[in-house]
């Protein structure tokens, strides 16, 4: 009964984000221009030497750059992020929309937490904030 009701609960929350989505994938980023490339999904085999190993699942995998279905999603993560004190790194970060599209390109981690499937290209940067909290 559980298997049968996983693909209908995985559906549901596909279709709850693309409500608010307009068919593009947003990655938050620092120091990045456009044309560079953010990480997808990754096993262990895949990743490159001196991967940051605080970014990795607990089976040794990376479960890709985390995504957004829009702009708002990805600032309010950071900013709550920030608040609670998750940032690595402190500073400048922007909001860039990528060449991947959702739903076929990013995957669900966790709940509420999609990741990129495969390496995507930052296209455009659509909010750029210096850190002090602007």
């Amino acid at each position: 009964m559980i298997k049968l009701l996983l693909p209908l609960a995985l559906a549901a929350l596909l279709t709850g984000c693309q409500q608010d989505c307009d068919g593009h994938v947003y990655v938050l980023a620092q120091g990045l221009a456009a044309g560079a490339s953010v990480p997808g999904k990754m096993t262990p085999a895949q990743l490159p030497a001196g991967f940051p190993r605080g970014q990795l699942s607990s089976d040794g995998s990376y479960a890709g750059r985390k995504a957004y279905c829009n702009v708002t999603a990805a600032r309010s993560d950071y900013v709550d992020s920030a608040r609670a004190g998750r940032i690595a790194v402190p500073g400048a970060w922007s909001v860039w929309q990528t060449d991947a599209r959702w739903p076929d390109d990013v995957h669900p981690y966790r709940p509420a937490d999609w990741r990129l499937k495969a390496p995507a290209r930052l296209v455009k940067e659509m909010e750029k904030h210096d850190g002090s909290g602007n």
